[in-house]
């Protein structure tokens, strides 16, 4: 739920972001203010999703005439075709972006995650790429403010479960990709080595992969790079002292040496196993339980056959 502060900046802005696309749309609040997690250094997130929008130019001139204390407006993306776009701007001290996406191609993210599918896209704005399912994330926290349409009511409901699909392709392409250094000869050369430039992407990958792993495992959206320590803090299954573990594994407070980053790849060797259990327990988990969804099926059925 939006304080009241922030309700207030958002129905200032409503007239404006409705003016920015046209036919049926919806606006939502996301971000840190929609996960509750926001702080004086956090800016306001507004998506507005619809199936076409106006210029970058229009948009920053229309934007420019909000009030007399917004500045730094900034317009960017593509509207012809439109797919997303986005307008930054400050209302007095306060960093508002708008982000503009194309229903249709939400409509088609959903699907792909539904089914399956992981994509990542190499982009600057974010340290290890954004994957289409961070779009399944943002929709779940979002918080509608105008939804006429019933867009983003019907998207919440197609993910308010989170699709099995996914998350074991997550866990498949992750895990996978976590095991693969750990013991790797190329690793063990550049240890010996003291090539630290190469050992601190190789750790910095592989914690990558095990932090992807273990939301998929916990069927908790992966939400972004950012505050991963608190957003870990909320999983219900991780290994003990994880986040801890990881920050020693990338701010290392000793010298340079062999033996420190030997030290480090034993480290990082036990953190895969760990989460090795984890998904292995929750795959047990899983297993067993749908045997007793079997096994009570079963019986209900039997019973049914012997009343008639």
């Amino acid at each position: 739920m939006l304080n009241k502060e922030t309700m207030v900046v958002v129905e200032a802005l409503l007239p404006l972001l409705r003016r920015f696309v046209s036919g049926p749309y919806g606006i939502a609040v996301g971000g840190a203010h929609a996960k509750s997690m926001a702080d004086p250094e956090s800016d306001l997130d507004v998506y507005v999703f619809a199936g076409a929008a106006l210029s970058n130019s229009e948009r920053t001139r229309l934007t420019v005439q909000l009030a007399p204390d917004t500045k730094d407006v900034v317009s960017w993306g593509s509207t012809t075709p439109f797919e997303q776009a986005g307008t930054d701007f400050y209302l007095g001290n306060l960093k508002i972006e708008c982000w503009l996406r194309n229903t249709a191609a939400i409509e088609r993210m959903i699907d792909e995650c539904v089914e399956g599918v992981v994509r990542r896209d190499f982009v600057t704005w974010t340290t290890t790429g954004f994957y289409n399912h961070c779009c399944l994330s943002d929709m779940n926290k979002m918080i509608p403010v105008d939804d006429s349409s019933g867009i983003l009511a019907r998207w919440k409901r197609r993910i308010g479960r989170y699709p099995p699909r996914l998350r074991d392709s997550i866990i498949r392409q992750h895990l996978g990709a976590a095991r693969f250094w750990p013991n790797n000869f190329h690793y063990r050369s550049a240890i010996e080595r003291q090539d630290v430039i190469y050992t601190a992407g190789i750790v910095q990958q592989v914690v990558h992969n095990l932090i992807q792993t273990l939301f998929a495992a916990n069927e908790v959206y992966f939400a972004g790079d950012k505050k991963l320590s608190t957003a870990i803090a909320r999983l219900n299954d991780v290994p003990a002292h994880f986040s801890e573990r990881v920050q020693r594994l990338l701010f290392p407070s000793v010298p340079v040496s062999v033996d420190a980053l030997r030290s480090q790849q034993e480290e990082l060797q036990q953190m895969v196993k760990a989460v090795e259990d984890i998904v292995s327990k929750k795959r047990n988990q899983a297993d067993n339980g749908d045997l007793q969804t079997r096994e009570t099926r079963a019986g209900d059925t039997g019973c049914s056959q012997e009343d008639r």
